[in-house]
């Protein structure tokens, strides 16, 4: 139902072809979805994050005073401007040297029937400031930070790893999500990007953060963030899942840190 402005050639040829791919991945399910090429799912997932905050310089911040302005201004949506160059790798070919601007990590979900009261099959997040943006479609679940220079793939691949052969609950990568965004939140300093273009193809140079690459890591800030994002979940505050100094509940990792099969139904249990 978003509508933002776009010239017919892009979005007739270009964003048609891509979106078409996406869809046809997604029907088809997890199996079809991981082969696509992960550039293409950084450009469909970076093109909605885009979107939604270019379609939020025209919304009100307060629909009852119109005089109060809007949820994102010409001077914020500049912090994106590297998004966008990046987003023009839909329409011009373009290779990445030596690593991504990006990392994905893509999980194989439980799927529910229509009418199914305990879960959807369709979940978004995303963080404005972290630009870590998480969705759920069907049996597929992917998080992709998008402008991290493929730091949280290279740091994180050991751990997350361990779950690329299970099958996940909603509120696993709710927690996976909190654990990725906060990460990203902790991050130093911003990679750098080279680019050279022709008329009909660019290479871009990545160049990633050196030396401390994140501030340390707090359990207790951790949780706060994780406690928001398991909102919808009963019981689940704050203070129901973090027990000072460095203990925070988790429902995908058990106490030796080997993973947590859930069942397909657990909502009761949280009540």
């Amino acid at each position: 139902m978003l509508k933002i402005p776009c010239c017919n050639t892009c979005n007739n040829e270009h964003l048609s072809q891509l979106e078409n791919e996406i869809s046809k991945a997604v029907d088809e399910g997890y199996d079809s979805f991981i082969q696509l090429q992960q550039d293409n799912i950084f450009y469909w997932a970076a093109k909605i994050l885009y979107g939604l905050f270019f379609k939020e310089m025209s919304l009100n911040i307060d629909r009852r005073d119109p005089l109060a302005g809007t949820i994102m201004n010409p001077e914020t949506m500049e912090k994106f401007k590297t998004l966008h160059l990046l987003l023009q790798g839909i329409r011009i070919p373009t290779q990445y040297i030596p690593v991504k601007p990006y990392s994905l990590f893509v999980f194989k979900m439980y799927e529910y029937d229509d009418d199914d009261w305990d879960e959807s099959n369709f979940n978004y997040f995303d963080n404005y400031f972290s630009t870590v943006f998480g969705m759920k479609m069907n049996d597929i679940g992917f998080i992709l930070c998008i402008e991290d220079s493929g730091v949280q793939s290279e740091f994180g691949k050991k751990y997350f790893d361990k779950y690329k052969d299970k099958t996940l609950h909603p509120i696993q990568l709710k927690e996976i999500y909190a654990k990725i965004n906060y990460k990203q939140l902790l991050a130093i300093s911003s990679p750098r990007y080279i680019t050279i273009e022709t008329n009909n193809e660019r290479v871009v140079q990545i160049i990633q953060p050196s030396g401390e690459v994140f501030e340390s890591w707090s359990q207790e800030i951790y949780a706060r963030g994780l406690a928001y994002i398991w909102g919808g979940y009963p019981n689940l505050s704050f203070e129901n899942i973090y027990f000072a100094p460095d203990k925070v509940m988790s429902y995908l990792n058990n106490e030796d840190g080997s993973f947590k099969q859930l069942p397909k139904h657990i909502l009761e249990k949280i009540r």
